[in-house]
């Protein structure tokens, strides 16, 4: 796989949303960045990767990902903090552009959530 270019960060209103467990899945949406186009996807654990294999095969940076807010530098290269970050790609039929969703599921006292670190427009 070729290394990821970073276009742009989408701003998004909101970042966090509730889910039931660890497999719940998540009807994600957000605007395309020139357009205003409402986008869907659906976040999952069985549908996403760990970030860390990217940066591992060279792909992206931490680097590159601090400096398009996704986490603080630290958090990035904090082994113990690898797990918490996923990936998905996804490509709309409604536009040519190429978008991936960074965001973590977690647990915190019996609540699980999802976070949305990033939604990046890339190529």
């Amino acid at each position: 796989m070729n290394k990821i270019s970073i276009i742009k960060k989408v701003q998004l209103g909101k970042n966090s949303f509730s889910a039931e467990n660890l497999f719940s899945k998540l009807n994600f949406s957000f605007y395309c960045v020139n357009g205003g186009i409402k986008h869907e996807v659906i976040l999952s654990f069985e549908t996403s990767f760990l970030l860390n294999d990217l940066i591992k095969n060279e792909q992206i940076t931490t680097d590159t990902l601090a400096k398009h807010q996704i986490s603080k530098l630290e958090n990035l290269n904090n082994t113990e903090r690898n797990f918490l970050y996923r990936y998905q790609f996804f490509q709309p039929k409604e536009c040519n552009k190429c978008y991936m969703i960074i965001f973590d599921i977690d647990e915190y006292r019996e609540y699980w959530g999802y976070y949305i670190y990033g939604v990046l427009e890339i190529e």
